[in-house]
């Protein structure tokens, strides 16, 4: 597999959707803004990572690009549009139009699934790996977690520069960063470099 920068990033988020929107790096600082996910291989890269794909799938998919290029362009593009519908969503910028582009890519996973019944159970099977499956199955993964729960668990860093979303399992509901150790420690930081500088510092 090719290496992916993408492979690297933190998963900070507490869901795949959430971690999903963080593949952009830096999103209130024009100069540092950062796309992970620059080509299919590190959609695929990523989505390993996060354990959306098994290992396998993901040498599978990336070994398979070549007769599939065109389909791998179009899932990268529908996941970048997918992801930027659900930052603004749990930002509260979300429109209906947002919703509806959810939507889309959740009915387009059911479309390529299955349902199996035996004697004990039903549930639902991939009809194949194909270039759409890291698509399709964080579409299932967003739209199961939207539909179970209040959007005011996902809250954006403290940092405005980090922009980064996280998941508040918190008991009071009051956590502040993305990572206490990354980002809160650069606000403690800066809140006594202000200090010393105005003279109010102990």
């Amino acid at each position: 597999m090719v290496r992916s920068e993408a492979a690297t990033l933190d998963l900070r988020g507490g869901h795949p959707a959430v971690d999903l929107v963080n593949t952009v790096a830096w999103r209130g600082d024009a100069h540092r803004r950062t796309e992970y996910l620059v080509g299919y291989s590190d959609l695929v890269a990523w989505a390993q990572h996060a354990g959306i794909l098994s290992l396998g799938e993901a040498r599978a998919l990336t070994e398979g690009m070549g007769p599939d290029a065109g389909g791998a362009a179009r899932t990268l593009h529908r996941t970048r549009q997918f992801r930027e519908a659900l930052h603004r969503m749990w930002t509260g910028c979300g429109s209906a139009r947002d919703a509806e582009k959810v939507a889309d890519a959740y009915r387009s996973a059911l479309r390529a699934r299955r349902l199996v019944v035996d004697q004990n159970a039903a549930s639902w099977q991939e009809s194949a790996l194909t270039t759409q499956t890291p698509l399709h199955r964080l579409a299932v993964e967003a739209v199961t977690f939207l539909t179970g729960g209040p959007a005011s668990r996902v809250k954006r860093c403290g940092d405005d520069d980090c922009g980064w979303l996280f998941l508040d399992t918190s008991h009071r509901q009051n956590r502040r960063w993305c990572s206490t150790v990354d980002c809160g420690n650069r606000a403690r930081v800066r809140r006594f470099y202000e200090r010393s500088r105005d003279g109010t510092g102990r």
